[in-house]
């Protein structure tokens, strides 16, 4: 595959899945887009990684729940570089809450998720599609989860939005077609990312292990296997389309 001089955004790419992507675009000579929210400092060192293996990009601040943001990032991009050939919609945010404890499941906890995980996602694909169908091969591929398949996860709320963040996914690609591929990759369990960050008593070795436990390949994914699985969706001229492609290790199956 080749993705040399592509303008590639990608939604929270200061950590975890979205930095390891942004590597894996960069060392396929694409020109790379860190979008993130909050997290200045760790989206300067993802574009710094970027430059140190050769790549290109840029960092750009847009938080992909603010409609208006959105708007005026893809406009900015979009004349800036021409256009856009690939959105990788990576930006996500949940909510640590045992599906059982459904008065902590308040109406603030389903908007931000909701406002974020699927709002998000459709803002910023409705904005590159303006930018993406004078291009050749555009595409889009959406990063939901295996909570979004099968009601697991770390929240009701958060299973729900990556459910509808996968139907989103559907849609789109109806609508889209046939100038604009979507799909759509759902991981399980991913270790070394930031995502458990903050969680009282919580330890990343234990959860992986329990994670292991339940899936048939018996281990957990790293953020690099996730960013693989979106290069190859990704790839220009591909026949993929409307796919939904779990990167669990099974755990969906069982």
């Amino acid at each position: 595959m080749s993705f040399k001089d592509k303008i590639v955004l990608i939604t929270g790419a200061a950590v975890g899945i979205g930095r390891e992507t942004a590597l894996a675009f960069a060392r396929q000579e694409a020109f790379v887009i860190v979008n993130y929210s909050k997290s200045a400092a760790e989206a300067q060192e993802t574009l710094d990684k970027v430059k140190e293996m050769g790549g290109d990009g840029i960092v750009y601040q847009a938080d992909v729940a603010d409609e208006a943001a959105v708007t005026k990032m893809f406009a900015d991009c979009g004349q800036r570089f021409g256009g856009i050939d690939i959105l990788i919609n990576n930006a996500g945010v949940t909510q640590f809450i045992p599906f059982s404890d459904l008065e902590a499941a308040t109406g603030d906890v389903w908007s931000r998720l909701y406002n974020i995980n699927v709002k998000g996602t459709f803002f910023c694909s409705r904005e590159a599609a303006k930018w993406m169908k004078s291009r050749p091969s555009p595409c889009i591929v959406n990063v939901a989860s295996q909570a979004g398949l099968r009601p697991l996860g770390s929240s009701i709320p958060y299973s729900v939005s990556k459910a509808a963040q996968i139907h989103l996914t559907e849609c789109l690609a109806v609508t889209l077609a046939p100038e604009i591929r979507v799909n759509c990759v759902a991981p399980g369990y991913v270790d070394n990312t930031r995502w458990n960050a903050g969680r009282a008593d919580f330890s990343a070795k234990d959860a992986a292990a329990a994670a292991s436990r339940v899936t048939p390949l018996k281990r957990v994914a790293e953020p690099d296997e996730i960013a693989e699985a979106i290069l190859f969706l990704a790839q220009p001229g591909s026949y993929c389309h409307g796919v939904i492609l779990p990167v669990d290790g099974g755990r969906v199956l069982v």
